[in-house]
């Protein structure tokens, strides 16, 4: 017991990684103790701002709770917490832990393995950390309010960076697919491999294509529903054009590692994209834009016959029969709900499904940093402020030898991942979540009982899909886009299988 006692000190308030005092419990690496501790500490966070745009959570404390309104005043919080709801609640709460993650990745910029003493302060010193957290959030809600507008703007560029590094990472993962299984050495294809490619490039392309139909038969109809036609002409539009590049045989030329299996993956994502975006439409909106769609192209058919139209009661008459005809169509614009409430437990478990993907996609782009260039670039940083960046190894004992749970000092020679950019990316997730709960670019209409249902994730999702196929057309010409990154997958005549060479080895150390 004093073993596991003496671990936990070290751990707690020194630079030793943590572990749990269940010595039964197996080996635990220190790369994956010290990242769970800080997915951990980001959920908290993330639970923390939902419940502040939860409309039920307030309303259960102002009725049940004696004297709630007297001590939110007290605590200068604003009439019954006001200052503690609502979307600026939000945006303050995401600014003390965008800062206490951009502050750990300006201390463990250039640090190299684990040893270092600045990879002390990422591995350890919890108690210290969980304090400067607490301090980070505490004191952003002394922010000024007039702070919000410009983070704001600083959200919405954090978010877009971070869905364009998950598009990224998701083009990198379906060319490295494709050099799997059909690149071979010595300038021989594997057969077996590139029978394979074919089949699932045709079973993508097949629920591809039935996920068309399925968008026009349940988000359009014959008379309206105009925008939404729109969108699925467009994105299939779009599908159809990046697959004909992709098989075009001068685009060889450029990127010889180039197959149908990677444009049938992007055309599948690029589906489910547009049926995420059409399911996110709020039902309400969808009235008044094709209100609007109607009024704007009578008025560019002949302005005269309307002005005409509003003057005789026949005309207002027809007015009444565009709004209502609008109506009915509006409802045809989605599948209606099956059963009570279905829209706000779909909202919740939207919610829930976005802070999972978010966590996995922060956890998994640290890990696969070198597909954005970002070991060439801290390399060629360290090589050239070698002086800065230095810091003397010091002796790190294993404590957990004594008692409690073993932890496996897997960085002592070098790190997994990169410290600094694990933290950077943490940021990035950070403000994406922030964007999310906030409706984007209308803050004000933030309900998390409606999570999900606004035209600021329409067209995110919308422009997602557009940046997708943008990217993968742009590797496919330009396969080194990212620095020390080769999505030909070729050198010196051979095909480099994922995998291979010291910086895609380092994933099987984890």
């Amino acid at each position: 017991m004093g073993g596991c006692c003496s671990a936990q000190i070290r751990c707690w308030c020194g630079p030793a990684s943590c572990g749990l005092c269940c010595r039964f419990l197996p080996q635990i690496n220190e790369s994956t103790a010290t990242r769970f501790m800080y997915t951990l500490m980001l959920i908290i966070g993330f639970v923390m701002a939902s419940l502040m745009l939860s409309p039920q959570l307030e309303q259960a404390f102002i009725d049940n709770v004696p004297g709630f309104n007297e001590t939110c005043v007290g605590l200068m919080a604003g009439e019954n917490c006001s200052k503690l709801t609502g979307y600026k609640a939000v945006y303050r709460l995401c600014l003390g832990i965008v800062a206490y993650h951009l502050v750990l990745c300006l201390l463990t910029a250039c640090v190299k393995s684990s040893s270092y003493c600045r990879g002390g302060i990422h591995n350890g010193y919890w108690f210290w950390k969980i304090l400067f957290f607490i301090g980070c959030i505490a004191g952003s809600f002394f922010m000024p309010n007039m702070f919000r507008l410009y983070w704001m703007y600083v959200g919405m560029i954090g978010g877009v960076i971070f869905i364009i590094f998950q598009l990224i990472l998701l083009v990198d993962f379906c060319h490295s697919w494709n050099a799997k299984w059909v690149g071979t050495k010595a300038g021989r294809k594997n057969c077996c491999g590139y029978l394979g490619t074919l089949i699932f490039a045709a079973i993508f392309y097949m629920v591809s294509v039935a996920a068309v139909f399925m968008l026009f038969w349940n988000y359009t109809s014959w008379e309206g529903c105009l925008h939404n036609k729109i969108f699925i002409g467009v994105n299939t539009f779009l599908c159809i054009v990046l697959s004909g590049v992709t098989i075009v045989p001068a685009v060889t030329k450029f990127n010889p590692n180039t197959g149908i299996l990677q444009a049938s993956v992007i055309t599948f994502y690029v589906m489910y994209l547009t049926w995420s975006a059409l399911s996110s439409e709020p039902p309400e909106d969808i009235i008044k834009l094709e209100n609007t769609i109607k009024i704007a192209y009578s008025k560019l058919v002949d302005v005269k016959k309307e002005e005409d139209m509003f003057m005789s009661m026949d005309g207002i008459e027809d007015m009444r029969n565009i709004h209502s005809m609008s109506m009915s169509n509006s409802t045809q614009c989605r599948p209606s709900p099956t059963f009570d409430h279905m829209e706000m437990i779909s909202a919740y478990a939207g919610l829930v499904i976005m802070f999972v993907m978010v966590i996995y996609s922060s956890l998994e782009t640290s890990i696969a940093s070198h597909r954005l260039g970002v070991q060439r670039t801290f390399a060629a940083v360290q090589e050239r402020y070698e002086c800065c960046c230095c810091c003397k190894v010091t002796g790190r004992g294993n404590h957990s030898e004594k008692g409690g749970q073993r932890v496996n000092y897997n960085e002592a020679d070098a790190t997994i991942y990169n410290y600094a950019f694990f933290h950077f990316l943490f940021c990035l997730a950070s403000l994406y979540v922030m964007m999310q709960l906030t409706n984007w670019y209308r803050p004000e209409e933030s309900d998390l009982n409606r999570f999900g249902l606004n035209w600021a994730a329409v067209w995110v999702k919308m422009g997602s899909s557009w940046a997708c196929v943008f990217i993968y057309l742009l590797t496919l010409f330009r396969p080194q886009c990212c620095p020390g990154r080769n999505l030909t997958f070729r050198r010196t005549g051979e095909v480099m299988v994922p995998g291979e060479g010291d910086a895609m080895g380092r994933e099987s150390r984890v």
